[in-house]
């Protein structure tokens, strides 16, 4: 073999007489090299001068050694002298794989067990006198006040009222803990059940008329804030526009005027006005949209998001997510929340969306027959709650399913 048959160059060792034309397939578990010439054979199987041919580091690879391929030769050359130079050059071809990650040594597993075996829990301290003031937000969503199933207007009262216990009982837990100062009512939508429209069966399926069903969801919300509000220093009560709270005509399910006409605003708005001249309410702020499906407030520092969701396709986070990416293009307040709260699908769900989590409410109603009837599905009833502020990391902490 003479040194033109020696393959196409890659990289060079360092005599000036011999050219080096070796071949590298490298891929991410190893690969292989070909035709890497040296002028001394490879002694206690160490390729490194080949690996820096290629200017790989040698400590991260290890040839497979059953693949090793070595061929050798004589090579002359005329010296200026008259005589001639006689070296002996070897061909190498391997596989390689990378080295595994160093391992702990036996005595550092020693040292690491040791700190697990010796470890304690920190003495706890109140997280009050740590951390700064928090919020408390209650989402009261798809009451649906005057609907038949699940036991009528007398169960939902009684879901209601138990709630509330719960609620306060979930408060009285939360301020061993935590500093809160203020508490956010949340109408999530859908708080009475309409009468015609929304599905067919369902002029023949409530118990209460329009005025019934207003007065019913007036009368609780009223309780809720005449117990919850007083409590604390700052009180918010937030309301969205939804589906069952258009105010169609005609039998018909959906507004004829605009999405303004909504008994969401109109209730909250009613609300509003029952406790404006009470002392104990002075404090309350109140976000009540006109035709905004989302609304914005900040709670304890932290940006929020509330929108009922019955404008939002797909029932899970790809569905949401694809949503809320059209959202931000015309809306930099949608983006900016840190915690967004939906409702409409009357099942309890959340996601982490890296920028904010998302949090959908259960129902308070009785659930639909229908809906079992056809697949079996159902969920709980329930209040969903938790705290918000910059205590944790997420802005949020503490959620409960009451």
């Amino acid at each position: 073999m003479s040194i033109s048959d020696i393959p196409k160059r890659v990289g060079t060792i360092q005599r000036e007489h011999l050219t080096n034309k070796a071949k590298l397939d490298l891929g991410p578990d190893g690969g292989e090299f070909s035709d890497a010439i040296l002028d001394a054979p490879i002694v206690d199987g160490d390729f490194s001068r080949i690996f820096r041919i290629f200017q790989l580091d040698p400590d991260e690879f290890e040839v497979v050694d059953d693949t090793v391929r070595m061929t050798t030769w004589q090579q002359s050359k005329a010296l200026e002298d008259g005589s001639r130079d006689i070296v002996q050059l070897y061909s190498y071809g391997a596989r390689f794989k990378r080295k595994p990650k160093a391992r702990l040594s036996d005595d550092e597993i020693a040292e690491r067990r040791a700190e697990v075996t010796k470890w304690r829990l920190p003495k706890r301290e109140r997280r009050a006198a740590r951390n700064g003031s928090v919020a408390a937000v209650i989402n009261l969503a798809d009451i649906q006040g005057g609907k038949s199933e699940g036991g009528g207007v007398a169960a939902t009262q009684k879901r209601l009222l138990d709630g509330l216990e719960n609620v306060q009982r979930w408060l009285d837990r939360m301020r061993t803990e935590y500093n809160i100062t203020e508490i956010v009512i949340a109408n999530n939508g859908d708080p009475m059940e309409n009468c015609a429209g929304n599905y067919s069966a369902q002029l023949f399926t409530v118990e209460l008329n329009h005025r019934g069903q207003m007065n019913f969801v007036l009368d609780m919300w009223t309780l809720y804030a005449k117990q919850l509000f007083p409590q604390f220093d700052k009180a918010q009560f937030v309301s969205v526009l939804c589906n069952h709270g258009e105010f169609g005509r005609m039998g018909g399910g959906k507004s004829q005027t605009s999405d303004s006409d909504n008994a969401g605003a109109f209730l909250a708005e009613s609300l509003q006005r029952v406790l404006a001249e009470r002392d104990e309410f002075k404090h309350v702020e109140w976000t009540i949209p006109h035709d905004d499906m989302n609304v914005y407030p900040v709670v304890a520092g932290v940006p929020m998001a509330f929108n009922h969701g019955h404008k939002i396709p797909g029932s899970d986070a790809n569905g949401f997510e694809k949503w809320l990416n059209g959202q931000v293009r015309g809306d930099q307040q949608a983006h900016a929340a840190r915690i967004w709260q939906t409702a409409h699908r009357h099942h309890f769900a959340a996601w982490d969306m890296g920028s904010c989590s998302v949090f959908q409410a259960p129902s308070l109603d009785g659930g639909s027959k229908w809906l079992k009837d056809m697949n079996g599905r159902y969920s709980r009833s329930g209040i969903l709650t938790y705290l918000v502020g910059e205590h944790a990391p997420l802005g949020w902490s503490d959620m409960a399913f009451l």
